[in-house]
């Protein structure tokens, strides 16, 4: 009897939670949130075709050191230069960054990810042509293939595909911008920021009123009143 009323007990609780939780989600304004439509980010990501990539690898800019692979990058639309660095690690890792060639200012890159930098192992030029440039490890079970037009690199061992970057044409870098301000949203942002403390003030004051009201026969003083409080006393 007593297990049958604890079943009973738990599925109260948990029917009147999901009430809780519906009724608090259907009490959102949503009006307070922006659309897609409404942000040049979203808009811009959803805008995005696959097997449309604009960004090409100039393989003329392929730079090779016993630390890395660098090798520059360009979106044929917005021409913004971008540079690719890959890194074989040791443990048959391999990392890649990517950055503008000239930023606008140096990125925020978290700290402590990393106790310390990794321990590198070179990669070297195993293969070449017009479009694609072949980098093999020191043990030579993994490769990495990079593709011109449209960009993309694989990383295989053997005939076996591991990981593949760009490979629906969906990759899109964000790069640095400046921030564009004209005279009319000045204006805007102005008279918006204007409007938001006169509306405060006249918020505060018909909370707590202050007020003297003279009239022909008398005063009439309140230091705390609210405006349906106030009565005036008239001749």
């Amino acid at each position: 009897m007593a297990a049958v009323e604890l079943r009973l007990s738990v599925r109260w609780i948990f029917l009147t939670w999901v009430a809780l939780h519906i009724t608090t989600t259907e009490a959102v304004d949503r009006s307070n949130f922006k659309t897609c439509e409404q942000s040049a980010f979203c808009k811009r990501q959803r805008n995005i075709k696959p097997e449309n990539s604009p960004y090409r690898a100039l393989l003329n800019s392929l730079d090779v050191t016993h630390e890395s692979v660098k090798l520059q990058l360009i979106n044929e639309v917005n021409k913004v230069p971008l540079l690719l660095e890959v890194y074989g690690l040791q443990g048959n890792m391999t990392r890649i960054k990517i950055n503008e060639l000239n930023p606008l200012k140096t990125r925020y890159e978290v700290r402590d990810v990393l106790v310390q930098e990794p321990p590198t192992v070179p990669l070297t030029v195993v293969g070449r042509d017009e479009d694609s440039v072949e980098l093999g490890f020191e043990n030579k079970l993994y490769k990495v293939i990079i593709t011109s037009k449209p960009f993309r690199m694989d990383i295989m061992t053997g005939n076996e595909l591991l990981l593949s970057i760009n490979s629906r044409g969906l990759m899109v870098f964000e790069h640095l911008r400046k921030r564009k301000d004209s005279y009319t949203e000045k204006i805007s942002s102005t008279v918006g920021s204007m409007w938001s403390k006169i509306k405060n003030m006249f918020i505060r004051a018909s909370t707590v009123l202050r007020c003297r009201v003279v009239s022909r026969v008398g005063v009439i003083q309140s230091d705390e009143m609210t405006p349906s409080e106030l009565s005036l006393k008239m001749g």
